[in-house]
């Protein structure tokens, strides 16, 4: 059973249940309620539940009935078994969202190596053809955009580069061209991390009859 840190008590609804219990019942009352929600349920035992509801057997004689009358089923408690069904479906969705976001970063990490990888070929590639006095083959855009992108926002900012493509719909020339803009800022990421931040998908900018950059 799934122990849980906290138990929600709601207490307009709890004072309006519980009027006609003087303190004992209502102190033995409690203690049942957080032990079920602690556990998840509650014993049979009559001498299991009367130390939990903290009563002496006498006591607990005289306020069973009472006490039983807020159960089910022997001891079965609806209100409290649908909030450790939500408790567990919010945990559930938690996990799973968490689960998400780091296959994303591990999926995004991923890209990246594999653009580094091949702009490393490519330069090491151009070097050799250099060094042979062959002519030197075109390079491809998106390539030379990250080359770019890192000389002017620095070597790790692979992934911010991918998202600065994005915020462009993937238009690698106005991508290009936002990078050689912030190469003028005195802050390049601040100034790319605004237009990525500023421009939804689809949108184009305008400044300065410049297309694109922001």
């Amino acid at each position: 059973m799934s122990k849980k840190p906290w138990m929600p008590l709601y207490i307009a609804d709890y004072l309006k249940d519980t009027t006609h219990l003087g303190a004992l019942e209502s102190g033995a009352y409690l203690h049942l309620i957080m032990d079920y929600w602690t556990n998840g349920g509650l014993p049979s035992d009559e001498r299991q539940l009367a130390r939990i509801a903290k009563l002496t057997d006498k006591e607990w004689k005289a306020c069973r009935a009472t006490l039983q009358a807020f159960f089910h089923d022997g001891w079965k408690h609806k209100r409290i078994d649908q909030e450790i069904a939500h408790a567990s479906d919010v945990s559930e969705k938690r996990k799973k969202a968490v689960a998400e976001r780091e296959q994303r970063r591990q999926q995004a990490a991923i890209t990246s190596s594999s653009i580094d990888a091949s702009i490393d070929h490519t330069v090491h590639s151009s070097q050799e053809r250099k060094k042979d006095a062959a002519p030197a083959a075109p390079v491809d855009p998106e390539v030379e955009l990250y080359r770019r992108g890192r000389e002017v926002l620095g070597k790790q900012a692979g992934g911010l580069i991918s998202k600065l493509l994005a915020a462009k719909n993937k238009n690698v020339a106005l991508a290009r061209a936002a990078i050689e803009q912030a190469s003028t800022k005195s802050d390049p990421r601040e100034y790319v991390g605004r237009i990525i931040n500023s421009q939804k998908p689809g949108e184009t900018a305008w400044l300065g009859g410049v297309e694109g950059i922001i």
